[in-house]
Formats: C-alpha cells, structure tokens, sequence
C-alpha cells in the first residue's frame, strides 16, 4: 500500500505543480491588468485635477493682465485724450512687467510718448 501511494504521490506532483504555475501566471496577468487599469484611472483623474489648477491660474494670470491693459488704458485715454490704434496696439502687446512700469509712468508724464520711453 505504501508503494502505491508514492506511486500516486509522484504522478500528482508534477501536474500539481504544473498548475499551480498555471495559477500563478494567470493571477499575475490579472493583478498587472488590474494594476494597469487602476494606474491609468488615477493618471486621469491626477491630470484632470493638475488641468484644472492650471486652467484657474492661466485663467487668474490673463484676467490680471486684462485688468493692468484697461487700467493703462483708462488712465491714458483720461490724461492724454483718444489714443491711436497703435497704442492702443502696443498695450495689448505688452508684457505685464511693462505695463506696471507705463502705469507708473503715466503720474508723472507730461506727454504720451514720455510714458513709453
């Protein structure tokens, strides 16, 4: 009886092991797919938050320059009349550090050009 219980113990073995390699290469597919498709889940919902944030801050960033382009404007027009498109232009153009330096111009010139030297 003991013979033919190794007997039997030894043809198991190897089908035994054979499919748990079987078992352990389909969990692993499955946990890698599982992971990949999580992984990709949270990239998008990473992206969309970063794309937001972003979005705000362009947003904030361009509506504080808009805002120094029709105050530059205002004070321009108040102190030294219509302004010609191109300087109209050439505020709509400008970078925000040059508006804040012809903003500050403009207290103390006498003449339109003085505020763009």
């Amino acid at each position: 009886a003991e013979k033919v219980l190794t007997q039997i113990d030894m043809t198991r073995i190897p089908s035994y092991r054979l499919g748990m390699e079987k078992g352990l290469e389909k969990g692993l597919e499955k946990g890698l797919e599982k992971g990949l498709e999580q992984g990709r889940l949270e990239g998008r919902l990473e992206g969309r938050l970063e794309g937001r944030q972003e979005g705000r801050q362009e947003g904030r960033q361009e509506g504080m320059e808009r805002g120094q382009i029709a105050l530059l404007t205002r004070l321009l027009s108040h102190k030294f009349g219509t302004l010609s498109p191109m300087v109209t232009q050439r505020i709509d153009n400008a970078r925000p550090e040059e508006l804040a330096t012809w903003g500050e111009r403009v207290l103390s010139a006498k003449r339109l050009d003085e505020v763009f030297s």
